[in-house]
């Protein structure tokens, strides 16, 4: 069963496996293109290297070291019909800039029996690709498959594929690669085949991986070929970084409370949950990535965040009302699955509350998997909420109309296809007492 990040982007990973002719235009939401189905622009040569050694000597030294692998790049490696294709021998492919922590998504093609390859991320190795059936090399465990992080210590859990998810030699595969600090996530063919597993530094045993370092595509004596090569970066899940600001009392505006509904104090907010209703940003917002804290004060609390709720939706709305549009991002105490059943008499079986992400009134949105049994919600793939009155942290991502939430560090639920995807930003009161602190926004393009 997929769990964790890998349900969140299964689909996407299917729609690029349809479509083999993509360009740099047909970018996913949210990804740019590291191929732009020509030529080797933004891509350089640099062999199997450790780091320290890429960036030793002088400019002089440096600049003479990279026009070599240049040279050698552009002896083995080319460009055909929208694929670029190596003939095994010489320097990796190496992107021209340094990337952290961000999704890769990539295609790639053994066209002969007994190839071996693979992808390094931030310049070490390497999410291993090969050909199960190679006989040559069981005894490295190739007949597992394609994907594992196998250059991690013997026996770590990333070291291997899951399961076997490789399409046979000859046929395209599609993989997405998320890497968030030094673990890493790996969707083989629509299967996940690591979950959530650091990768190991190569090249200095005893110390962290470099925070940032290129993308490498392996050449290992054998023809590879690739398409399809866009990639996403993801800011920290704890607001820091460039780009970023507080969000505070001078960013919202009431839309349907009262005054006493809630209090700014200490950088952060109270809401005593009496009316039901909202307070909105200013203005609207289209992109953003989104910080913040919270905590119910009551078992059984219940609040949310509103994203991209349309102007039409707050305009008319009364004290005692939420707004019938935008897409809420569930803030759901775990007391309140026993005080909805034993007040229903129904069973709990269409929320949850460990961060539902769903659209409200005339909003709509793809969720991704899992799904509530009414189709419109993102049930998480995870439990990790805590209950009261302790503290929770969400991180929200929401450009070109896909969201996704991580809880406490994990990412459990989303969708895409929102509509709208432009509006305010809310935060809702809805009966109980709830405290949200630490609130910071990065607006992006």
């Amino acid at each position: 069963m997929l769990n964790k990040f890998a349900v969140a982007f299964v689909c996407l990973v299917s729609v690029l496996a349809m479509a083999p002719e993509m360009s740099a235009a047909d970018a996913p939401p949210g990804f740019v293109s590291l191929f732009n189905g020509r030529d080797l622009t933004g891509w350089r040569g640099r062999p199997h290297q450790d780091p320290r050694e890429d960036a030793s000597g002088t400019a002089a030294e440096q600049m003479a070291k990279r026009q070599e692998y240049d040279h050698d790049m552009a002896a083995h490696w080319k460009v055909e019909k929208g694929e670029i294709v190596s003939d095994g021998q010489g320097v990796f492919l190496t992107t021209a800039r340094d990337y952290g922590d961000c999704e890769l998504l990539i295609e790639w093609m053994l066209p002969a029996p007994g190839a071996d390859s693979g992808i390094y991320l931030r310049g070490n190795p390497q999410v291993q690709i090969w050909d199960p059936d190679c006989e040559r090399d069981f005894k490295h465990g190739c007949q597992k498959g394609s994907c594992g992080l196998w250059n991690n210590p013997a026996e770590s859990a990333g070291k291997f594929p899951l399961e076997k998810a490789d399409k046979p030699t000859g046929e395209w595969n599609a993989t997405r690669i998320r890497m968030q600090q030094d673990r890493v996530t790996v969707v083989l063919n629509e299967k996940l085949v690591v979950d959530n597993q650091p990768l190991a530094n190569f090249f200095e045993k005893d110390k962290p991986l470099p925070a940032t370092g290129p993308i490498q595509i392996q050449t290992h004596g054998a023809p590879m070929h690739v398409r399809n090569i866009f990639i996403r970066e993801l800011s920290t899940l704890d607001g820091s970084g460039p780009g970023w600001r507080d969000l505070g009392e001078s960013d919202f505006v009431p839309v349907n409370c009262l005054p006493e509904t809630w209090v700014w104090k200490n950088g952060g907010v109270h809401c005593s949950g009496q009316p039901v209703g909202v307070i909105r940003t200013k203005t609207e917002i289209r992109n953003l990535e989104l910080s913040l804290e919270w905590r119910h004060l009551s078992p059984g609390g219940n609040s949310g965040v509103f994203l991209w709720a349309p102007l039409v939706a707050l305009e008319s709305i009364k004290p005692g009302q939420l707004p019938p549009g935008g897409i809420e991002v569930q803030v759901l105490d775990h007391g309140y699955t026993a005080q909805y059943e034993k007040s229903s008499g129904k069973k709990a079986d269409w929320f949850t509350t460990d961060g539902d992400v769903f659209p409200v009134g005339t909003s709509t949105m793809k969720p991704f998997p899992p799904v509530a049994p009414d189709g419109i919600r993102s049930f998480p793939t995870a439990r990790h909420s805590r209950g009261t009155p302790e503290w929770n942290s969400y991180a929200i991502r929401a450009v070109n109309g896909e969201v996704r939430l991580w809880v406490n560090g994990h990412e459990v639920s989303g969708g895409t296809a929102c509509q709208p995807a432009v509006g305010y930003l809310c935060l809702e009161s809805e009966g109980a007492p709830v405290d949200f602190r630490c609130l910071r926004i990065r607006e992006l393009p």
